[in-house]
């Protein structure tokens, strides 16, 4: 059933000056600071553009920049009365379990109570009927960091709250211009500008397009008397696709495809395999935020706290997304071949360090490269990591108090990352003397004029072609098509399509694909048939 965009109304949300609220599990005792997509704040509807065609089910996640962690959730699934601070760690013990700032054990549906659904991504529909954004998507105008199986709190626990207490706690706002340690309202200040942008991800079942965002929390234009319970607002957004529904504004997130490198290989003294691998950069959509801390050092003593440090160490200056570090990075990741596979049981890893555009300056498109070495028989992918490369190491087994609370202020500052939001390339295997030179028959299916054949190689080292061989039901075989190899001797396996005309194939029961020059044969399967027409309307070969 499709809904149609409501127009919050914010509510003012005077907070105490001075008062100090622990944040519950999802923002419950403050806030709720809502993250406005249908319900932008100008008035103005944004959404995630419609899926490219062939998309499979949508999921959605956000998070809050430098302490997300998608891969743990809240273990009281939202329900516990133990306070759960801003800082990503339930309270007990202290400094507890870390489960970052996210949107948790939610995923994309109405808002039902259960971990099931909750980030309330509705169908995008601007007034009744109109086209505008049939297709689209958006969070609806019930989204905010309060919802029940949120993990954290978007109001971050670093800010010393309580003149002369020297508690560091949350202020109850999201990035206000005066902080009560330095009079309250009418005092204006930046160091209360501490709290972090968010990012957004959908991906869709195919694993082959996304949508991602990044923005930061709504402006305040450094009002210093702004005591309203603002959140974050999608459509600051400055360089998405164009909304049709307000022209001149370009804040429609758009659907993107995965990056798939191209890989070429050589091979060292030792047989380990040199790949040389390129992609395009993705567009960055964002906003164009700025919120400079001028007092963003550790210096609890005058009242102010790090919002932290990037990977090379340096302070950072601000929490607007011009400040940020990074916002996409990419790194290719490896794991054994067992079998004819990729090993099920074993986990990637990186088998290089990270590429990082720059996260503003760099241009979508932009040529993306780098060069690894890895053992043959590997598979390879490319991970696009999107948020902050972490800038220091959580300690997983913290011994003493000082260890725990070294987890404790890494997070405050925004120095554990993100981790987990990514989207991953189609794994490529590089073959080695256990798998090369041998290929893997997939599909072969007979449509309604053709004969539609489907293999790959785990990786190509001494090969020139693929026969394609036909087995009739008395078990003779006929070579029915030769293909050219796309790899060869290279290492890297490919994926083939072959369509061979079916007019003379009535009596043919089975196919397999033979390896030349090496005479090797792949599995054979029996072909089955549909009726829907083909791809292409005549004979043809694909590789890739």
């Amino acid at each position: 059933m499709k809904r149609t965009l409501q127009f919050m109304a914010i509510g003012a949300i005077i907070a105490t000056v001075g008062a100090v609220g622990q944040a519950m599990a999802n923002c419950q005792s403050e806030g709720p600071y809502p993250v406005t997509q249908c319900a932008t704040r100008g008035g103005t509807p944004a959404w995630f553009a419609p899926a490219p065609s062939g998309s499979g089910p949508i999921s959605a996640t956000w998070w809050l920049l430098g302490s997300g962690n998608r891969p743990v959730v809240d273990p009281t699934g939202g329900t516990s009365t133990t306070p759960v601070d801003g800082d990503g760690f339930i309270d007990t013990p202290n400094p507890g379990v870390f489960i970052g700032n996210d949107a948790g054990a939610l995923t994309s549906g109405p808002a039902t109570g259960d971990p099931t659904g909750g980030l309330d991504l509705v169908d995008a529909v601007v007034g009744s009927g109109s086209p505008f954004a049939a297709g689209g998507l958006c969070f609806s105008a019930s989204a905010n960091w309060a919802l029940p199986f949120i993990d954290g709190c978007s109001d971050q626990n670093r800010t010393y709250a309580v003149l002369g207490a020297g508690i560091n706690a949350s202020d109850n706002y999201i990035n206000p211009y005066f902080t009560a340690a330095t009079g309250g309202p009418g005092y204006l200040t930046d160091y209360g500008l501490v709290d972090s942008p968010m990012g957004v991800l959908l991906t869709e079942g195919t694993g082959l397009h996304f949508a991602a965002a990044f923005f930061s929390s709504t402006d305040r234009g450094q009002d210093e008397n702004d005591i309203f319970d603002k959140g974050y607002d999608m459509g600051a957004i400055i360089n998405g696709d164009p909304n049709p529904a307000a022209l001149g504004k370009n804040d429609i997130v758009p659907w993107q495809p995965v990056p798939q490198p191209s890989i070429t290989a050589a091979i060292d003294p030792n047989g380990n395999r040199i790949l040389s691998l390129g992609w395009p950069h993705i567009r960055v959509i964002r906003d164009a935020s700025s919120r400079p801390n001028t007092g963003a050092m550790v210096d609890g003593a005058s009242g102010r706290h790090t919002i932290g440090k990037d990977r090379f160490n340096t302070p950072m200056p601000g929490v607007g997304i011009l400040e940020q570090p990074e916002l996409v990075s990419y790194v290719v990741e490896r794991k054994p071949i067992v079998g004819l596979d990729c090993d099920a049981n074993a986990p990637w890893v990186a088998a290089g360090p990270a590429v990082v555009p720059h996260p503003i300056s760099t241009p979508a498109g932009a040529p993306q490269s780098t060069s690894v070495t890895v053992p043959p028989d590997t598979c390879v992918r490319l991970q696009t990591r999107f948020g902050r490369i972490p800038s220091e190491t959580f300690i997983t087994t913290p011994a003493t108090l000082a260890s725990r609370n070294t987890n404790r202020f890494a997070s405050q500052a925004g120095n554990l990352g993100d981790l987990g939001y990514n989207v991953n390339s189609q794994a490529k295997k590089i073959g080695g003397p256990l798998v090369g030179d041998k290929a893997v028959l997939k599909r072969a299916t007979m449509n309604q004029r053709n004969l539609v054949v489907e293999f790959e190689t785990l990786g190509e080292l001494a090969v020139q072609s693929f026969q394609i061989v036909a087995k009739d039901r008395r078990g003779a075989t006929t070579v029915i098509d030769t293909v050219e190899c796309a790899q060869c001797s290279s290492g890297i396996g490919s994926d083939y399509r072959v369509e061979v005309p079916g007019a003379n194939l009535r009596n043919v029961k089975s196919v397999f694909v033979v390896v030349q020059p090496s005479g090797t044969a792949s599995n054979e399967i029996d072909i089955s048939q549909t009726s829907q027409r083909p791809e292409t309307p005549s004979r043809g070969r694909t590789n890739r």
